[in-house]
């Protein structure tokens, strides 16, 4: 079972896991979680494979389908019957991955900054190399220089907007990351190995919220195809957020999540966002 940080559990009450993205962890959530709960909702985040607190064996291949079946383990073990799952970023490649492999355990799926992978085997090849040289740099020049270098990628342009503590935070929580972790990560699930889910899209009938920031276009364009492809699907563009909604707007976030799990509306922001 993978490591994983319950805020709140009543079995008879819904439940809501977050998974964080690459070069992160749980406490990524650390500013959404308060509300959700006050709302008697249950929260379980996950460390997944090579990040946070991990324990997952060095000996295994950490692919899609171990990652879910490790998820699945934990809805078993808690015995939760009204479970959505939410995945940002690499995360959300993870959440698709289970939403494929165990729609019946699903009440609805939230997909924050997400892909559902490469379509082409050119594409895949090449991100694939990507992936190895990224593994093999972290190795060779440390996490001090990795995450100087992470930071200022154009991705993460918003985040200089956040307060200089969450700034300093999740400079903190990249740092506590590890080099061996993040390289078996990068050659294990990352996004050049993974399975392509964009024809598995059109089958899913999970209740699907795409939720994406408006200065983030390139995962705007992905969105909108996941949208046309997942029937049962809305998608919302948050404004003044960049790639970490949960991070940069964390009340829009939170409205979101609360009114899809509790009212059934599907990234249903109602003039609020």
């Amino acid at each position: 079972m993978l490591t994983h940080h319950v805020k709140q559990l009543d079995a008879d009450k819904p439940t809501i896991i977050l998974l964080h993205g690459f070069i992160s962890d749980h406490t990524t959530f650390h500013l959404v979680e308060d509300d959700i709960t006050n709302q008697g909702i249950n929260v379980i985040t996950v460390d997944l494979p090579g990040h946070g607190s991990d324990q997952s064996s060095y000996d295994e291949k950490w692919s899609m389908e171990f990652i879910a079946n490790h998820i699945k383990k934990i809805v078993d073990y808690y015995q939760l019957k009204n479970v959505y799952l939410h995945g940002y970023s690499m995360g959300g490649r993870v959440a698709l991955s289970f939403a494929t492999q165990f729609p019946e355990l699903l009440n609805g799926l939230i997909l924050e900054s997400a892909s559902p992978g490469l379509a082409n085997d050119e594409d895949k090849l090449s991100r694939i190399e990507v992936d190895h040289n990224r593994a093999r740099y972290i190795q060779h020049v440390g996490m001090k220089q990795f995450v100087e270098e992470w930071s200022q990628l154009p991705l993460f342009k918003s985040q200089s907007m956040l307060s200089s503590e969450e700034r300093e935070r999740i400079k903190q929580m990249r740092l506590s990351q590890t080099p061996d972790g993040l390289s078996k990560a990068l050659i294990d699930y990352g996004t050049g190995v993974q399975p392509s889910y964009w024809k598995a899209l059109h089958a899913l009938e999970v209740p699907t919220c795409i939720i994406v920031g408006s200065e983030d276009k390139k995962f705007i364009e992905i969105g909108k195809q996941m949208h046309e492809s997942i029937k049962n699907s809305k998608f919302h563009i948050v404004n003044e957020a960049g790639h970490t909604i949960h991070v940069e707007q964390p009340t829009k976030f939170d409205t979101m999540i609360i009114d899809f799990i509790l009212g059934g509306k599907l990234c249903q922001d109602n003039g609020k966002l």
